[in-house]
């Protein structure tokens, strides 16, 4: 195993570990080299290696919550909260990402794909295919962006997968 020597991931290392052993809602390990995170609330894991830390901050939110912001040297960051890993949504090509909240979760997908699934079920007007196909885009933007800070989503990619081909096959 390799060792860490820079002072500065140590101290982001400290910094994470600290905050994370004061919350409840994460299942987490750690080795020297990386830190293993499971959100309890949907079990779902990132893995995130110390070395690829540039920068750890405290910050407050609106009802004075701290939470951690943790900037990455390829330029992506995340947001350590209380029970949930927030991340930025991917932009889509022809998706307007100012329709959907700047930093989004996890557990997001659940509601997005929850509304898809609803509206399956619903009658198919022109309507309801613009928005299915709207709520497509909100999803893998979400999915892309859990995906491009290290969430494992092969599950939710299968779920995309079964979906548009379901659909394809009802359209066609």
């Amino acid at each position: 195993m390799k060792k860490i020597n820079n002072e500065a991931t140590s101290q982001h290392i400290n910094d994470v570990i600290n905050y994370l052993e004061t919350n409840t809602q994460f299942i987490f390990k750690f080795t020297e080299e990386k830190l293993e995170l499971t959100q309890k609330e949907d079990m779902k894991k990132i893995v995130i290696d110390f070395e690829h830390i540039e920068k750890v901050l405290t910050r407050q939110d609106v009802d004075e919550s701290k939470f951690l912001q943790v900037n990455f040297t390829n330029g992506t960051k995340i947001l350590i909260t209380k029970s949930l890993v927030g991340f930025k949504p991917n932009q889509l090509v022809g998706f307007d990402l100012t329709k959907i909240p700047r930093v989004v979760t996890t557990i997001d997908l659940q509601s997005v794909s929850k509304a898809i699934e609803d509206l399956f079920d619903s009658e198919d007007t022109y309507e309801t295919q613009t928005e299915i196909e709207i709520l497509k885009k909100v999803y893998q933007s979400i999915l892309y962006g859990a995906e491009n800070v290290g969430f494992k989503m092969q599950a939710e990619k299968t779920w995309l997968t079964s979906v548009v081909l379901n659909h394809s096959a009802v359209v066609a």
